[in-house]
C-alpha cells in the first residue's frame, strides 16, 4: 500500500512539474480539457516529438554514409598500381579543400587496382599495405600544398566501399533523345488534300465509321478525275 501511495505521489508530482512547464494548449473542452491538464499534459506533443524523430532517424545514417563517400579518394583518383594523383584525383581534392566549413576527415578506397597472385596472397596483403600508405602520404602532401597558408590539416582513413558506379548507357540515351521532345512539324491527316489534275484525294482524319463513306469519296474522286483526263487526252 505504502508504494502505490509512493508511486501516486510521484505521479502526482510530474502532472504538476508538467504543467508548470506549460505543454498543454487547454484549447480542447470540458472532460478533454481536464484530462489533459490532469492525466497527460503533454499530449499530442510527446508523441508527435517521438513519431517524428523516429521518422527522421534513419536519414542521418544515409547523411553520413554519403558525406563519407563525397569526403573517399577512390582507386580511380590515382594512376593504376602507383601513389600519383591524376587529374580528377587532384581536382576532387581541390573541390574538398574549398568548401566552407572545410572537413579535414578524408576516407581513401584502399588499393584494388594491382594484380593478385593466388600463389603469393601475403604478397597482394603487404602491396597493398604499403600502397595505402604511400597514397595516404601523397594526399596530404597534395593538400597542404594546395591549402599553404590556411593552417588545414586532413586526416586520412582507409576504407572500403562498395562500387558507386553506374551503367551509363541509361543516362546518356536519355539525354541524346531528349531533343527530340522539342522537335515540331507537319503531321499527316491535318485536313490537307492532295489535288492532281483530274479530280481530288481527301485527307482528312478519318474515324473507324466513317470509314465506309470516305472510303466511296475516295473511289469517286479517283473516277471523276480519270474520267476528266480521259475526256481531255481525247478531245486534245
Amino acid at each position: 500500500m505504502t508504494r502505490i501511495l509512493k508511486a501516486a505521489s510521484v505521479v502526482a508530482l510530474m502532472v504538476g512539474g508538467f504543467g508548470s512547464v506549460g505543454c498543454v494548449s487547454g484549447d480542447r473542452p470540458g472532460i478533454q480539457n481536464r484530462y489533459d491538464t490532469k492525466v497527460d499534459p503533454c499530449w499530442p506533443e510527446r508523441y508527435s516529438f517521438q513519431a517524428r524523430e523516429a521518422v527522421i532517424a534513419p536519414f542521418a545514417t544515409h547523411v553520413l554514409n554519403g558525406k563519407i563517400i563525397d569526403q573517399t579518394i577512390f582507386n580511380g583518383d590515382f594512376e593504376p598500381g602507383t601513389e600519383k594523383l591524376n587529374s580528377g584525383g587532384r581536382a576532387k581534392l581541390d573541390t574538398i579543400a574549398r568548401r566552407r566549413p572545410v572537413d579535414g576527415q578524408l576516407s581513401l578506397q584502399t588499393t584494388r587496382d594491382i594484380n593478385y597472385d593466388a600463389a603469393k596472397p601475403d604478397e597482394y596483403v603487404r602491396t597493398r599495405s604499403e600502397l595505402d600508405a604511400k597514397r595516404i602520404q601523397a594526399i596530404q602532401t597534395y593538400m597542404a600544398a594546395s591549402t599553404s597558408g590556411r593552417n588545414l590539416t586532413f586526416d586520412v582513413a582507409v576504407s572500403d566501399p562498395a562500387d558507386q558506379t553506374v551503367l551509363a548507357s541509361g543516362p546518356a540515351a536519355a539525354v541524346r533523345s531528349y531533343q527530340s521532345f522539342f522537335q515540331g512539324g507537319l503531321a499527316s491527316g491535318t485536313g490537307l488534300s492532295n489535288q492532281g489534275a483530274g479530280g481530288q484525294t481527301p485527307t482528312a482524319n478519318i474515324t473507324p465509321q466513317a470509314g465506309p463513306v470516305a472510303n466511296q469519296g475516295n473511289q469517286g474522286g479517283n473516277q471523276g478525275g480519270n474520267q476528266g483526263g480521259n475526256q481531255g487526252g481525247n478531245r486534245q
